[in-house]
């Protein structure tokens, strides 16, 4: 799979668990779904917002909803003291095909573990860089 993941194989390939985080990709397909498993409300609101708008935003809403989940898995593996490195950039078809994937698109993956002490990415060795808050933040 490092191949599928341009300048992140090495994280990929040290990590004890890659997570592929995929979106449906075919909209009958998640229609037949929610009418099978969703409650009637869930329904509706697909039905009166979201189905109106043309295939592509569709199909981005589904992608968009994929990354509620990232938040999700993210702060769960920093409660359980897991390391996790979200990637976005994978080759997407090549994941796919690697998986196996129908009705479904990868969108990014997670590759999580236990930190490299000698990994020179970590904040003691690189410190992040952030913008001061009064630059990004103002008050109205």
């Amino acid at each position: 799979m490092a191949e599928a993941s341009y300048f992140n194989a090495p994280k990929i390939l040290a990590a004890s668990n890659v997570v592929v985080f995929s979106a449906i990709d075919n909209v009958s397909f998640f229609e037949e779904k929610i009418q099978k498993n969703l409650p009637e409300g869930a329904i509706g609101y697909y039905n009166n917002f979201v189905k109106p708008k043309e295939i592509q935003e569709i199909k981005a809403w589904f992608k968009h909803q994929t990354y509620l989940s990232l938040g999700v898995f993210l702060s769960a593996c920093a409660s359980m003291q897991i390391d996790s490195t979200p990637m976005e950039g994978i080759e997407i078809d090549k994941y796919a095909n690697i998986l196996t994937l129908k009705n479904y698109k990868p969108v990014f993956a997670v590759a999580i573990g236990y930190r490299d002490i000698a990994d020179k990415n970590q904040p003691k060795f690189k410190p992040k860089s952030r913008l001061p808050l009064t630059e990004i933040v103002s008050e109205k």
